[in-house]
């Protein structure tokens, strides 16, 4: 599971040359914005055949020209690399196969059922479903609101895979688990190393995989697109620290 690789193509690199052997990709979405090479992520991502592959806000944000609507503290951040970078770099095929995109579907293979979304069943694109949630604010965000139902019925229970917070996280609530494989080019969970998800179909053990990547390479990049110094420096900061 692949989710928030922002542009990062290193990272991407790295992890798919050093995860151990896969079946599938699923993709959560958000393969734009923060990072220098939104072009090749799409073109790598599609490359790779990937089963199933979800619109994230940023991805939705560039696809339709919109906001993003994420978070405040990187806000300014996703609009000047969005316009500075990710709208100078796609082409116009990009943005229609983005748009094409859901940012949830459900999966029904191989004995396997689950739900697989960018934000939330509730919220597909925005929500964020944190580690540190509450019971009812996770019980909340699991039952579609009549906006954005997307064929579900009732609170979603079973496996949810979300991906959109940049944090890892494994969380059995009764009924329901939701993991999520936190992020490709941008980890905000204090570890800045490239992250991903490995599920076992058959045992559901659920491996989140760290890989160190060239991270240097990346700012470099970013150096040549970016001529506001504090945005440079507030990206690279997130890049070398894992945090906002």
């Amino acid at each position: 599971m692949l989710s928030d690789i922002h542009g990062n193509m290193d990272a991407l690199q790295a992890l798919m040359n050093n995860v151990p052997r896969w079946d599938e990709v699923w993709v959560l979405g958000d393969l734009v914005d923060y990072g220098p090479e939104p072009y090749e992520v799409i073109d790598y991502v599609r490359s790779l055949s990937p089963r199933h592959v979800l619109r994230g806000n940023h991805d939705h944000a560039v696809a339709f020209g919109v906001d993003c609507g994420c978070g405040e503290r990187t806000h300014d951040l996703s609009v000047y690399t969005r316009v500075n970078i990710s709208m100078k770099k796609v082409s116009k095929e990009h943005v229609e196969w983005l748009k094409s995109l859901s940012p949830v579907e459900r999966v029904a293979e191989k004995g396997l059922e689950a739900v697989i979304v960018h934000g939330s069943p509730r919220n597909p694109l925005y929500d964020y479903m944190l580690p540190d949630l509450s019971f009812n604010d996770y019980m909340r965000m699991l039952t579609p609101s009549p906006l954005t139902l997307h064929g579900f019925r009732g609170r979603v229970t079973g496996l949810v895979v979300s991906g959109h917070t940049h944090i890892p996280m494994d969380v059995s609530l009764g009924d329901v688990r939701i993991v999520n494989p936190g992020s490709v080019g941008q980890p905000r969970d204090g570890d800045p190393r490239a992250s991903c998800g490995l599920l076992d179909t058959e045992t559901m053990e659920f491996r989140i995989i760290r890989v160190k990547y060239d991270v240097d390479k990346v700012l470099s990049k970013l150096r040549a697109l970016i001529t506001d110094g504090e945005v440079y420096q507030r990206l690279a900061s997130i890049l070398l620290t894992g945090k906002v």
